[in-house]
């Protein structure tokens, strides 16, 4: 299961990155120009917002089958000076669970605000927050705390 999960996993931060992105463009196009917040908006913001509970889910069953986890858990006071076994063990999985709780708190918000421009601002203010702490989470390739590829093999 780990070696499906995890390519898997790595897959998909590429479609929530897209479509975290189309929607916060469209709700910050939506904001600026105070155009009135349509089923495509609602459907973009639930698809994105999905996708990243999918991605966390995934994530979590990762978390606990990982050989990196289970070996940071198992030996904590030995590897938490280790920039590599404690971003995977502590950093990446705290602030992608920040990430999707604001995404949710986003949408839902944005869900409820009245009239179309405050839906519009929640959303992309929201959106633009979780999307910044996920860059920062993300182990890519020239990241300074964890590197992985861009794309890894099945």
């Amino acid at each position: 299961m780990y070696d499906i999960l995890l390519p898997l996993h790595s897959y998909l931060r590429w479609l929530v990155l897209l479509t975290l992105l189309s929607t916060l463009l469209a709700a910050l196009h939506g904001w600026l120009t105070n155009r009135p917040y349509t089923k495509a908006d609602a459907a973009l913001r639930s698809s994105a917002t999905s996708i990243a509970h999918l991605q966390l889910l995934i994530g979590f069953v990762l978390y606990f089958k990982s050989p990196i986890t289970s070996y940071f858990r198992a030996n904590f006071s030995a590897v938490v000076g280790s920039l590599e076994f404690s971003f995977f063990g502590l950093i990446h999985i705290s602030l992608m669970l920040i990430a999707v709780v604001v995404l949710t708190m986003g949408s839902s918000f944005g869900r409820r605000a009245e009239p179309a421009q405050a839906k519009h601002r929640t959303v992309a203010l929201y959106f633009l927050a979780a999307l910044v702490v996920i860059l920062i989470a993300v182990p890519w390739p020239f990241s300074p705390l964890a590197q992985r590829p861009y794309f890894r093999t099945f």
